[in-house]
Order: structure tokens, then sequence, then C-alpha cells
């Protein structure tokens, strides 16, 4: 059978990463950095809970841990939802009004902020 006529085989596309630029991989660590702050938040929510509850119990004012945590809370949530993917330039996280907080990869283009930054990390060390 000629060679121009057998089947070739096709890499998988996960094996494939382009090299992406060092500003890129800013961005994706930045990305990186924001999603994770925004879990940190999320995984305090009970102690939040706690603290609240044991301030009620002993008859003291919970204004201000109330508008602190909410504060950081927000201003988390706004980081994380003005960053934007060096690829596409959009969104990273929001594809229409919410926020997707499990997402490690672009809603728009599909780059993958871990694997690729975490191999432009591994380059920069190596030279």
């Amino acid at each position: 059978m000629p060679d121009n006529l057998q089947p070739r085989e096709t890499p998988d596309p996960d094996l494939i990463s382009p090299r992406i630029l060092p500003h890129q991989a800013a961005a994706a660590k930045a990305l990186r950095r924001a999603r994770s702050r925004m879990i940190v938040c999320f995984w305090t929510l009970p102690l939040y809970t706690l603290a609240i509850w044991m301030l009620l119990t002993n008859h003291q004012e919970t204004d201000a841990i109330m508008f602190v945590y909410m504060g950081v809370w927000a201003g988390f949530a706004l980081d994380m939802a003005r960053r934007h993917c060096p690829l596409c330039e959009k969104q990273f996280y929001v594809k229409h009004v919410l926020m997707d907080l499990r997402a490690r990869r672009c809603v728009h283009c599909g780059f993958d902020s871990h694997s690729e930054a975490s191999e432009a990390d591994r380059d920069s060390v190596t030279l």
C-alpha cells in the first residue's frame, strides 16, 4: 500500500501544548490565584457562621465581622470576575452572567490555566 493511503496517526490534542508567552504564563498564574482566593472564602464560610453564632449567643455585636467578611468576599469575587483570558481576552470565568468557580479552563476558548502555566513555569526554571 502506498504511504499516502495509509491512515495517519492523529496525536492526542491533550499531549500537544503550544508554547505560551511569558505574559500569558503570568496571566494564568493570576487566574489561578484569583480562583484559589475565592475557594478559600467558600471553605471559611463555616468558620464565619460559627463566629457569628458565638457572638449572637454572647449578645455581642456582629456588624464588624459581617462587614469585613462580606467585603473580603465581594473583593475576591470582583477580582475573579474581572480576570481575562490571555488568549481570547474575554472574561475567563464568566460566560453569561454567572461565574463558574469550578472552571480551570476559559469558558470561551478553553485555555487551561493550570497545565499551560505550570509548563511555562517549569521551562523558565530550566533556562
